[in-house]
């Protein structure tokens, strides 16, 4: 493996103290809607956006512009020069640069980046007085930098000062015990000054952490890198006082009701949906359930004894939490019922019987909804199957031997990431970390000691055996609830001065209902706070902060929602915004006034997608798309073409050609271009010159659909029912186009409608639950009047609205002209109609290779989604934002600039699109022959490649690589396979594979 460079070093320091600006959130959440940037949030765009490209190798001349519209709108900041200097530097433009830094250093000679890179930058110019007086200056501004330490040794050596060097190389080692170079460097001094003891200590000190970095994922050491080489990012309350610390007040109370002290438990949850949280107390003597804290509520659990754990979680998603109960006999499912309370419900007969001691909820498979996790001297993994009921998937997850005493549930990765990993506390206090690879797998980590279970109490607080705290009564006030050493339940009220509070309660749509599993961060001023999103209301105790700068909230399946300003002092309902995580690439076409959306690409080739039974979706690589005439117009010349990435996914574009499409006026020609299963249709034409509409039209109702599938108007036929994930009731739409039509049985259908793509996720639950996910298939009547199959996969739009051809060439069965068309998926027809003949059309297609292609960053169109899901996204081309709800997926992408190489053919070097890039294409436009007398043109664009989304149960999701190729069997491909190293694409990965991934958000903890 290739040793990392210092840039993926800097890369791990910005990220461990990296503060997201508020302004990016803004700029984000003026993404949705419709408000112009203020000049305070177009700032912070040009901030942030230049600091993602400042930080990527690839980008530098992008990071200078983008600081430098920053300076121009803030032309006096300190700041501002400073960021420009840096990136000019960077960018190897080092006269500006230094003319910049040294403005600042005269503008404010306090801060210590301009001391550091103005002294590296003369170093490295051989400037060795000029230098030492920046790393001077840098040292008394922060007298333990290490690396200055380093490099004011290497200056005073130059300088025949030997004494001076091993001062300063000495200081650097012992400020930095994993810091390599200033060891070496005294190697050579102490030999020089004939001193073998110390040299042979620091020679052997130098192998070891040279050792240490020569490991594959170790970070690589940079003598001119420090915290002063990165973008000057400062919190703008660094200097805010803290928060006075409120003198603690309660007043007890005791409740109904008794529990034993020494298993007593306490957990908060909203049993009855109301928003307001609830108390459940469970120990060896049974379940006491509180509302609001309070109030003793029987639901069906006071017969249970014996209690060792209780946990929370909606397995059904109707939006009221269940609880999985482990009693010495075995574990319990209770169903929540609004009606009638908690009610028993059978678990496989492996959950009865003793030796558990917790249990989890968790999506460890990520099909939307909560599997169990029994654990203790036995353990257990129930799948949800939903109707279908519980499965033992024990093979799935990797337990240790031991006998756990409790876990939980967390995220371990970054937060923008969907893993769900989890951790078992074990009988010898000891815990282990499994961490979700995604694919329904796990893999455990070496054990590390556990950390403690429950917080001390503090002077001043009630003494207990048990307690946990809500806003139970809504006034931002943390009241407890608590079980005292002699068994009594008590409400303790918290009577102390109030303080600013924020409660927070969250609401799925594509997400669960309860969205457990989402995290939650707050930040306002210096106050942050991250807190795990459980089964109801989290309230946040802000101290004397009156405002919020920003609310994120990440939700299970890795999107980011932001929220900012909001006044404190209140409750706030979050529902989860409507919004497409994947999708495909965008085409947009230059029709002589504007960037018009055509449609999307690719969607016959999703890569890796699950098919849902434990493999994946076989995948096309190329699609033909129709752009009609008036969409294209040349300019100066040429025809202009844009394909962006819009949404959270990665675009592999290996061929983009240009198809003049003419044919005699009165012929509208259609291609065979739509979404099946092998085997892939071929390319072929359909030539209509009279449009057979239908006679009638009925949905799975019965009723009339006629009028909407007459016209493409945006009409869609939507009333089947169906579920935010992209599962719909087995619907049908039975057409009638009237004995006389087709009378030879050789008709086209043509269909023109759109779909709303269930990820491969969807499909997993709807393989588990025993209704899979089926693609349209085509009925007609048989001579007795029976619906007959005759094609069981007719394909589909590939996306966004498209019109596909279904050849009926012989299918009809009788004299009837009747269709009927059934799926569950969503599928939106806008207009049917018949052609009478299939054969291929009078036609002259002319290929245009791309006279000119440049991938560069745009950032993201703004996007409008219909939140009922009955009418396709569209975008907004001259609306864009730099900003998304998500990072790129991590890898290596093709670097920006000129890819007309890449694009010219089907070679296997494939544009690598990220999030946010766009890859604008020019075809010649005096290479077309012209038109004969009473012709049309239109166009048929070729994109041959792959597109692959980032849902959890796409193979590969979370990264760039494998890269796909022509030649594999399958995605992911078996072993024995592999990408291409012939000469040709070792250079292709060298010289256009070397971007890495953008970081657009930024993380929000100071």
């Amino acid at each position: 493996m290739k040793p990392r460079v210092s840039y993926e070093k800097n890369r791990g320091h910005s990220a461990r103290r990296g503060l997201l600006a508020l302004g990016a959130i803004a700029a984000a959440a003026a993404l949705q809607g419709a408000r112009q940037p203020s000049h305070e949030d177009l700032l912070w765009q040009h901030r942030n956006l230049g600091k993602a490209f400042y930080e990527n190798p690839t980008t530098q001349k992008e990071a200078v512009a983008e600081f430098r519209k920053a300076l121009d709108l803030n032309p006096g900041s300190v700041r501002e020069r400073l960021n420009y200097g840096l990136a000019l530097l960077k960018a190897e433009d080092r006269d500006e640069g230094v003319a910049q830094l040294e403005a600042v250093q005269k503008q404010d000679p306090s801060l210590p980046h301009t001391w550091f890179n103005l002294g590296v930058t003369y170093k490295a110019q051989g400037n060795t007085a000029a230098a030492t007086v920046q790393f001077q200056g840098l040292l008394r501004l922060d007298p333990n930098e290490p690396v200055s330490h380093y490099n004011l040794g290497v200056l005073y050596r130059q300088s025949g000062d030997l004494a001076g060097a091993v001062r300063e190389f000495e200081t650097a080692a012992r400020l930095d015990i994993s810091f390599a170079a200033p060891r070496f460097q005294l190697y050579s001094a102490y030999r020089s000054l004939n001193r073998p003891a110390d040299a042979e200590r620091v020679i052997a000190d130098f192998r070891a952490i040279k050792a240490k970095q020569d490991q594959p994922d170790a970070e690589q050491e940079d003598v001119n890198w420090s915290r002063y080489a990165e973008i000057y990012d400062p919190s703008e309350d660094r200097a805010a006082p803290p928060a006075a610390t409120a003198k603690i007040r309660f007043q007890e109370r005791d409740l109904q009701g008794t529990a034993d002290p020494r298993t007593a438990r306490i957990l908060i949850l909203d049993f009855d949906g109301d928003g307001r949280p609830d108390a459940l107390v469970w120990s060896d003597s049974g379940i006491l359930l509180y509302r609001s804290g309070t109030a003793l509520a029987n639901r069906g659990l006071s017969h249970i004894r014996h209690v060792l754990t209780v946990a929370a979680g909606d397995y059904d998603n109707d939006g009221l939490v269940d609880l999985s109960v482990v009693t010495t006999e075995g574990a319990l499912l209770f169903h929540n019922s609004r009606a009638s309370g908690f009610e028993l419900r059978p678990l496989p007969a492996a959950a009865s019987g003793r030796g558990f001691r917790a249990a989890i909820w968790v999506d460890y498979d990520h099909d939307r909804d909560l599997d169990l996790i029994l654990a203790g001297e036995r353990n257990l993994l129930l799948r949800n199957d939903g109707d279908a009921g519980w499965e033992d998937r024990m093979k799935d997850f990797p337990f240790a031997p031991g006998a756990a005493t409790r876990g939980y549930a967390h995220r371990i990765a970054p937060d923008d990431t969907k893993a769900f990993d989890v951790t078992l506390i074990y009988d010898n206090g000891t815990a282990i970390d499994y961490r979700d690879r995604l694919n329904g797998r796990y893999e455990g980590t070496e054990p590390h000691r556990a950390a403690g279970e429950i917080p001390d109490a503090r002077a001043g607080e009630p003494e207990a055996a048990a307690w946990n705290a809500a806003d139970f009564r809504g006034n931002g006030r943390l009241d407890r609830v608590l079980v005292t050493p002699g068994g009594r339940v008590q409400y303790a009220a918290d009577e102390g001065p109030r303080g600013a509070w924020l409660t927070i309660t969250l609401e799925g749509v594509k997400s669960l209902k309860i969205p457990t599993g989402a995290v939650i961060e707050v930040k306002a001023g210096t106050f942050y706070e991250r807190r795990w999103y459980d089964t109801g209301p989290i309230t946040f105790d802000m101290g004397d902060r009156a405002n919020v700068d920003a609310i994120r909230i990440i939700w299970p399946n890795g999107m980011i929602q932001n929220e900012v300003r909001k006044p404190a002092r209140r409750s706030l309902h979050v529902k989860e915004a409507p919004r497409l995580s994947g999708s495909c690439p965008m085409i947009f076409t230059w029709n002589g006034s504007s960037f018009e959306f055509i449609t999307d690409v690719l969607g016959v080739a999703p890569l890796g997608a699950s098919s849902g039974d434990g493999t994946y979706f076989p995948v096309d690589h190329d699609e033909y798309v129709s752009i009609p005439g008036r969409s294209l117009a040349s300019r100066q010349g040429r025809y202009e073409i844009h394909i962006t990435e819009e949404l959270n996914e990665v675009s592999y574009l290996d061929e983009v050609e240009l198809f003049a499409l003419d044919h005699p006026a009165g012929t509208e020609v259609f291609s065979n271009e739509k979404w099946k299963g092998p085997p892939y249709p071929d390319f072929r034409l359909y030539g209509v010159k009279h449009r057979l509409y239908p006679k009638a039209a009925r949905d799975e109702r019965g009723h009339d659909v006629l009028p909407a599938l007459l016209h493409r108007d945006r009409q869609y036929i939507s009333g089947f029912s169906r579920d935010v994930a992209g599962i719909a009731e087995m619907h049908t739409i039975e057409l009638d186009f009237g004995t006389e039509a087709a009378l030879s049985n050789r008709a086209v259908l043509l269909l023109n409608g759109w779909v709303d793509w269930a990820d491969g996720s969807t499909f997993l639950k709807a393989a588990q639950t025993g209704r899979p996910l089926a693609p349209p298939m085509l009925q007609v009547r048989d001579v007795s009047g029976a619906w007959k199959t005759v094609i069981e996969d007719m394909g589909m739009p590939s996306g966004k609205t498209k019109t596909i051809a279904v050849d009926l060439t012989g299918k009809f069965l009788s004299h009837s002209r009747e269709i009927r068309i059934l799926t569950n998926m969503c599928v939106y027809w806008d207009e049917i109609f018949l052609g009478e003949d299939a054969s291929p059309p009078e036609s002259r297609l002319t290929p245009l290779d791309a006279s000119a292609a440049r991938l560069h960053f745009r950032g993201f169109s703004r996007m409008h989604v219909d939140p009922e899901r009955k009418q396709p996204e569209s975008f907004d081309y001259e609306s864009v934002s730099p900003f998304s709800n998500w990072n790129p997926t991590p890898g290596r992408y093709t670097r920006y600039g000129d890819v007309r190489e890449l694009v010219r053919e089907a070679d296997d070097r494939p544009v690598v699109m990220g999030s946010g890039d766009e890859l604008q294409l020019w075809y010649d436009a005096g290479r077309l022959p012209s038109l004969p007398a009473g012709w049309s043109r239109d166009f048929l664009l070729l994109v041959d490649g792959w597109a692959k989304d980032a849902d959890a149960n796409t193979a590969f999701s979370q990264s760039v690589d494998p890269l796909p190729f022509h030649g594999m069997s399958r995605y992911p491909y078996p072993p024995g396979e592999a990408f291409p190293s012939d000469a040709i694409h070792s250079r292709y990965l060298q010289e256009f594979n070397t971007r890495p991934a953008l970081r657009l958000i930024r993380p929000l903890k100071p």
